[in-house]
């Protein structure tokens, strides 16, 4: 539509033919730098909010976390000063992110999040804050539509600014200013930087312009290309590799011409339609051969499974990874498997869909797919300033307790599972041993870094028995009056509670209130002769109102009656 208006600039009113141009320029570069100064814009003595000062540390991370949780809005000085030391950094990027899972070891993939700023934050409560042992991509889209966009993208630019080495940020088709103008965003700075909103507009335009377009990860196994929208038949990756990307400030309005023609050359338009393929693009929903004129976005393409085998073959990548568009699950396979989509934003626009996120870790040959829901209102319970000692920690206390009661067994299985006498195995099989022989399904994959040892060749296995469970003492519970002992070690249930609670929602599921069970009552050859039976009648017990889920204050109330 932008396009033909484009065209048609002639008859339109001045108004409109200089918004229209405004979109398709590049901000000029002085003229941007004097009107976002942040060196230039005073803070009122009212202002209650966090404020920022150099260097950027990762409490400046936390505390604008915290700020954001209870709903305060960041000062525009402030503002620009994150944008812009993000903004040096982004102009230093090439035009793809370029990752080693040899020296990360392994990666953390978001796919849209729309400015829900409780999903993100959720992610980060889950499976911790990007650091520099804890590498996330950011896969486009984190604006529009939700409440926080402002927050969401500030977020994002801290943790690039202090880990650039090990966050990496992708564009979607939504980090497009004339995108961000009907789907929210624009709206959400106008509300919230009323003084200054046009200045700040344009300093987030450039730094869209500027993010990187894909990103290529290799596995150690594999090689896999992370791409907001998709591919199409015409995409040509040495082209973009080497392409101005700054110039394409919205896919909605073609840039001018270098020549100064308002016609683009036949390459700058092949440029033009391939990164709209890159950032708007959707695989077949038909699962047709070929590529066509994606009718529903009236943008991108549609590509089918051939195109997705000729490019992977192409370009050597063994899968696409893509976000765009929002699944019930929160990711879905597609391709033989060769696509696979996440969105990270849940219940989205009032939906009931699950976001989800990836992991995948070096060598191996499948990734971890993490599905949940959020609501907003669970933000303040999130804690992202404390310390735990483990230690002192009862519920890690009585795992470990729970583990060593295991060890011969454990050291069996894990032995037996290490042909090569390595010392290592890969995550899922430790996570599979863990499961099978303490006969507890806890979120490994959450606690590993609480109880062992991993490098690059994966678990080192032994770790877990001379460096981090150093209390051997056999936990003890007696077999008469259940409900006493529950009593009695209720300070223990309910520190096993909120570590099976990831989220911190208060509720968890009668199966994982099962789990806690066993790890409290069984021993290792179940002498104590607590039964399985047993067990799920308590749980049944404890779900008050019989929904599957039990609540910590119905917990704390049933097991003091």
């Amino acid at each position: 539509m932008f396009e033909k208006l484009l065209k048609a600039s002639d008859s339109l009113s001045p108004s409109v033919a200089k918004l229209l141009q405004k979109a398709r320029l590049p901000v000029e570069e002085r003229e941007l730098l004097r009107s976002t100064n942040p060196d230039s814009i005073s803070v009122e003595a009212s202002y209650r909010g966090p404020r920022i000062e150099d260097p950027i540390t990762r409490q400046t991370f936390v505390d604008l976390i915290e700020a954001f949780q209870h709903g305060q809005v960041l000062h525009e000085k402030y503002v620009c000063h994150i944008l812009h030391q993000a903004r040096v950094i982004l102009k230093t990027l090439p035009n793809y992110n370029r990752i080693d899972l040899s020296t990360l070891h392994h990666i953390y993939i978001i796919g849209d999040l729309h400015g829900q700023l409780a999903d993100l934050l959720h992610i980060f409560n889950a499976n911790g804050l990007p650091a520099i042992d804890n590498p996330y991509i950011f896969n486009g889209d984190f604006v529009d539509r939700g409440r926080n966009s402002v927050e969401v993208i500030l977020l994002l630019m801290v943790a690039l600014i202090l880990y650039p080495s090990s966050v990496f940020l992708n564009r979607g088709n939504h980090e497009d200013i004339m995108v961000a103008a009907q789907y929210g965003f624009q709206d959400e700075v106008n509300r919230k930087y009323r003084t200054c909103k046009a200045p700040l507009l344009d300093l987030f335009k450039d730094i869209f312009s500027w993010l990187p377009l894909y990103s290529s990860v290799h596995t150690g196994k594999f090689k896999l290309i992370i791409i907001h929208g998709g591919i199409s038949e015409y995409i040509n990756l040495e082209q973009i590799k080497s392409l101005q990307r700054n110039r394409y400030v919205s896919m909605e309005v073609p840039p001018e011409s270098k020549s100064g023609d308002k016609q683009l050359t036949a390459d700058e338009n092949d440029e033009y339609y391939q990164i709209q393929d890159l950032l708007w693009s959707d695989p077949d929903p038909y699962n047709r051969r070929g590529c066509r004129n994606n009718n529903e976005r009236n943008i991108g393409s549609f590509f089918g499974p051939d195109i997705t085998e000729q490019f992977l073959n192409e370009y050597n990548y063994s899968m696409i990874i893509r976000s765009h568009q929002v699944k019930q699950n929160g990711y879905e396979y597609t391709h033989n498997e060769k696509v696979l989509t996440v969105f990270s934003a849940s219940n989205y626009c009032d939906g009931y869909n699950w976001g989800a996120i990836i992991r995948w870790d070096y060598n191996e040959e499948e990734p971890w797919l993490i599905s949940y829901k959020t609501e907003s209102v669970e933000m303040k319970k999130m804690s992202f300033n404390k310390q735990v000692t483990l230690f002192e920690d009862p519920a890690y206390q009585s795992l470990s307790e729970k583990i060593m009661t295991n060890k011969s067994s454990l050291q069996k299985e894990f032995e037996k599972r290490d042909r090569y006498r390595t010392n290592h195995l890969p995550l899922k099989v430790w996570s599979e041993i863990m499961t099978n022989i303490l006969r507890i399904d806890l979120p490994w994959l959450t606690l590993r870094s609480k109880l062992v040892h991993e490098d690059k060749q994966g678990i080192l296995y032994n770790t877990m028995f001379d460096e981090y469970i150093l209390d051997n003492t056999k936990f003890q519970i007696s077999n008469s009056g259940i409900m006493e002992d529950l009593y009695m070690w209720k300070d223990l249930l309910i520190r096993l509670f909120n570590l099976i609670d990831q989220d911190h929602s208060g509720f968890i599921s009668r199966n994982e209130f099962s789990d806690v069970l066993k790890l409290l009552l069984y021993d290792e050859n179940e002498t104590d002769g607590i039964n399985e039976a047993y067990i799920e009648e308590l749980s049944s017990v404890m779900d008050l109102d019989k929904n599957g889920r039990i609540d910590i204050n119905e917990f704390l109330g049933k097991i003091q009656m």
